[in-house]
């Protein structure tokens, strides 16, 4: 197994399980900047940063998720699940993703909408760009105004890569 170009892949939130089973590529928005996960990546545990996850199945289809931040584990010398040869292993990746969409899931006018009221309430608190004094205290509003903004935009992205790749 230690050939194979495919690994175990799990993308988990509170509420379900979003997608689980077998990929060739997993590409994802970490702390430490973009990653790809291939099989055999090195082990790792680290923070996941908003932004479009793309994982590529076996088959070459491309799934795309709006995720908002989160933990991903990346484990070597995993038991292949239900397989019945003797010591076979493979790679994992697990996210778990306190706040995820598949792309398919995602209503693009809905995320307009909340797009356009969060960068109205950002302006209208005078944000964006501002640079706080030391010891000065950010203001929650704008902080959660500006998270909004994040969130449409992570979902346009990943609504609007995913038009393009099937275009």
């Amino acid at each position: 197994m230690a050939d194979d170009p495919l690994f175990q892949i799990n993308l988990v939130t509170p509420e379900r399980i979003l997608l689980t089973g077998m990929a060739s590529e997993v590409m994802v928005r970490t702390g430490e900047g973009d990653a790809t996960f291939l099989a055999g990546h090195t082990p790792l545990v680290g923070s996941v940063k908003p932004g479009v996850v793309r994982v590529v199945r076996p088959e070459g289809e491309e799934v795309r998720v709006a995720v908002h931040g989160g933990f991903t584990q990346v484990e070597q010398n995993v038991p292949l699940p239900g397989d019945t040869e003797e010591g076979a292993t493979s790679s994992r990746v697990t996210l778990l993703l306190g706040v995820a969409e598949l792309a398919e899931e995602i209503d693009v006018e809905r995320a307009r909408v909340a797009l356009d009221a969060a960068e109205a309430r950002v302006t209208e608190l005078g944000g964006t760009g501002k640079t706080l004094a030391e010891g000065e205290e950010a203001d929650p509003e704008l902080v959660e105004a500006e998270a909004a903004v994040l969130r449409a935009q992570v979902r346009l992205q990943t609504v609007d890569a995913t038009a393009a790749a099937t275009a």
